[in-house]
């Protein structure tokens, strides 16, 4: 495996698993929501449309390949961006994006 194919690999895997850990406390909050729901609930309603957004984002960075992002912090950004991600979502994907980028290059100062 090239070194370029390995940090595409752990910055996916970064980010997968930011993303799977919003799924599951949207998955949390929906489980304990109190009941009964009605059908007009906005709170109850966003949740879920969440949990889906975040389900088809996993499923569209499953899909990526090296060629697709490459390895460097722009083209990641650029990814990120596209998603229909919540602005938070996006913005602690982002700041986990640059520490993953610091830790996969240790000889490279930060600026």
């Amino acid at each position: 495996m090239s070194a370029g194919v390995a940090r595409f690999a752990a910055i996916r895997e970064g980010v997968r698993a930011l993303l799977e850990d919003e799924r599951q406390r949207l998955q949390a909050e929906i489980r304990s929501y109190p009941t009964p729901i009605p059908r007009c609930d906005q709170q109850f309603n966003y949740l879920i449309a969440q949990r889906e957004t975040l389900s088809a984002q996993l499923a569209r960075l499953d899909a990526i390949t090296p060629t697709a992002v490459g390895d460097d912090g722009a083209s990641w950004d650029a990814f990120i961006d596209a998603c229909d991600l919540d602005t938070d979502i996006k913005r602690r994907v982002k700041a986990a994006l640059d520490g993953i980028a610091r830790a996969e290059s240790p000889g490279v100062a930060g600026g």
